[in-house]
């Protein structure tokens, strides 16, 4: 008799354990049906928000080689106008060099023929006091 009522208690836990498991089952599949509704409805609303990221990132990485580009030719913008100053400061100080010296020699001839002239004038006085006297 033990071994009918030891079956017996088994049995009766099975059906226990049955009872308290379906309504847990029907819970669980109620959760899983609602999960996958909500995975469902969550990747429709994603899809379109993806593409537009998508768009988005492409029109940032666009953007991002111009302004590379547009610093490449800031910098060789940048170069070129040092260079161009160091020509600049080196012909300004080439003029000042020539045109010191151009100055130098203009005041020079400017002096010799001042000279010139002083000394012709004063022999053509010389000569036209002598021209009266002979």
């Amino acid at each position: 008799m033990s071994v009918q009522l030891f079956l017996g208690i088994i049995a009766a836990g099975f059906v226990i354990l049955l009872v308290f498991l379906i309504p847990l089952i029907l819970h669980a599949k109620k959760t899983l049906m609602s999960l996958g509704n909500f995975i469902n409805t969550t990747q429709e609303s994603l899809s379109p928000l993806l593409s537009e990221l998508k768009i988005s990132v492409e029109r940032l990485n666009r953007i991002t080689e111009d302004i590379e580009d547009s610093t490449k030719n800031v910098q060789h913008l940048a170069k070129t106008i040092g260079e161009t100053g160091e020509l600049v400061d080196e012909l300004n100080n080439f003029i000042k060099k020539t045109g010191l010296s151009f100055s130098i020699k203009t005041a020079s001839l400017g002096i010799g023929i001042k000279t010139a002239l002083a000394t012709l004038a004063k022999g053509i006085i010389k000569k036209g006091g002598n021209a009266d006297e002979q």
